[in-house]
């Protein structure tokens, strides 16, 4: 009874877009991209690539840069032109101070810019203030966040003033998820389009990441010690739920204390995999998206894995060696975690801690999705993304996705073709709006993508 025909599905999705407010575009703005936070790591790494994508637009674009001093947002600026061997007259760009204590310059920011990337986090402790701005003020947005309980509570605060403000909002628009969530549409919709039948619909997601380089994030980690402090946000009794119901027992399994205990053989990378431990973030959002997407299957199975070997072989047990390591290491950190002497350590060591992220880094996703009734149907796509996983790609994935909301709004087509307004998945939003809108934007920055048909030819994206 939870499984549709890839026709009914296609009919109830076309339905419910239809029926969902629209974006306004306002693009009149002396501003396109306005980056606010992007004076620590991982929002300077964001106000890097929005910078390199103004200078790929045959008309740039200005690019807002915002933060609490103007003079350190001054020298955050200045390393982003040395960095890129441009010259101040080369860009166009405005410095913005504002300050998530002062609402008036949050909506001073938001009323002259036509996106919003929120960077300062964490975000259940910073991230109201640019939310709120941004619906009051008119501005699209995107974030960084991984916080789930954070944004259940902003959809229940903020989102049908959004719909009525027609303005769109988009979380999660980096590391956390968008290889995710575009490795699903990528394979799933490679799955169903070259099935050409009523058989050929989504059953099964396997994801396998494989990182090089790295380090956490500051913000990230202090999520991480707020959380196991009780001082991250929590649900409230009047919190709508992230994802349909229908998708508890999909999120349940995906999730379930056996997947983070215990190795497992990934076809996609052809190796023993460990758990992700993105997997808490990425799964709720594979399960909202999935049938924004138009893949109506809630007995949708979902694992989430990570490559830890590198080159799987004889020697090292193609992999399972080095990922049963790499299980007790997460264990033993989960353990020390717990103990209020290590987190107070960690603490005063954040307060001068600094990583400032790795381009020579990369970030690799497999993907395969498994067609529901002939488990031999096959579709896979490759994502690979340059730079580390905790800032360099995840300001590449979060100024991609702005820069795809900023030609979605201000592209003049019909209504239809303008992104939801409200709260949603970046890659659910911004599928139906213009064919390789989103690959495109990824690709102009370095990533590359490779998808495959049932028939195992390569196909062309068409998100």
């Amino acid at each position: 009874k939870n499984k549709m025909t890839k026709a009914a599905a296609f009919a109830a999705t076309t339905a419910a877009a239809a029926a969902v407010p629209r974006a306004k575009s306002n693009t009149d703005r002396p501003i396109d991209i306005c980056v606010f936070g992007c004076t620590g790591n991982a929002g300077r790494a964001v106000a890097f690539h929005a910078v390199r994508c103004g200078q790929q637009n045959n008309k740039k674009l200005t690019i807002g840069l915002a933060g609490r001093s103007r003079a350190k947002v001054q020298t955050a600026l200045e390393g982003i032109l040395a960095e890129l061997s441009l010259q101040p007259e080369d860009v166009s760009y405005e410095i913005v101070v504002a300050d998530v204590t002062d609402d008036a310059s949050m909506l001073a920011m938001a009323e002259t810019s036509c996106v919003v990337i929120g960077c300062a986090g964490p975000y259940g402790r910073y991230g109201e203030a640019t939310v709120k701005a941004c619906v009051e003020g008119g501005a699209h947005y995107v974030d960084i966040t991984g916080e789930v309980p954070w944004v259940e509570r902003m959809i229940t605060d903020y989102d049908e003033k959004a719909k009525a403000n027609g303005v769109t909002l988009l979380p999660f628009a980096g590391y956390d998820c968008i290889p995710s969530e575009l490795s699903l549409y990528l394979a799933g919709t490679a799955l169903e389009s070259s099935g050409k039948d009523e058989d050929a619909v989504l059953g099964q997601i396997n994801l396998a990441f494989q990182n090089k380089g790295g380090g956490f994030p500051r913000g990230t980690l202090n999520t991480i010690l707020d959380s196991f402090e009780g001082k991250a946000p929590s649900r409230r009794p009047q919190d709508k739920h992230f994802y349909s119901g229908d998708y508890r027992p999909t999120a349940k399994a995906a999730l379930a204390p056996s997947t983070f205990l215990f190795p497992q053989w990934s076809t996609a990378a052809g190796q023993y995999t460990g758990p992700n431990f993105m997997a808490a973030i990425n799964v709720p959002i594979l399960c909202r998206a999935a049938p924004e997407m138009g893949f109506a299957n809630s007995n949708l199975v979902i694992t989430d894995r990570s490559v830890v070997s590198g080159r799987p072989s004889f020697f090292n047990g193609y992999g399972l060696v080095p990922t049963q390591l790499y299980i007790s290491a997460l264990l033993v950190s989960g353990i020390a975690l717990v103990l209020p002497p290590v987190r107070w350590w960690l603490r005063r060591k954040l307060q001068s801690y600094s990583y400032g992220g790795d381009p020579s880094g990369q970030v690799m996703v497999h993907a395969e999705a498994i067609c529901a009734k002939k488990s031999d149907r096959i579709a896979t796509a490759k994502l690979t993304v340059p730079g580390e996983a905790g800032i360099y790609a995840t300001g590449l994935f979060a100024a991609a996705t702005a820069n795809a909301l900023h030609q979605s709004v201000s592209s003049g087509g019909t209504s239809v073709s303008l992104p939801p307004a409200g709260f949603h998945t970046p890659v659910a939003a911004l599928h139906n709006v213009r064919p390789g809108l989103l690959v495109d934007s990824l690709t102009s920055l370095g990533a590359t993508v490779l998808v495959k048909g049932i028939d195992d030819q390569p196909i062309r994206s068409k998100l």
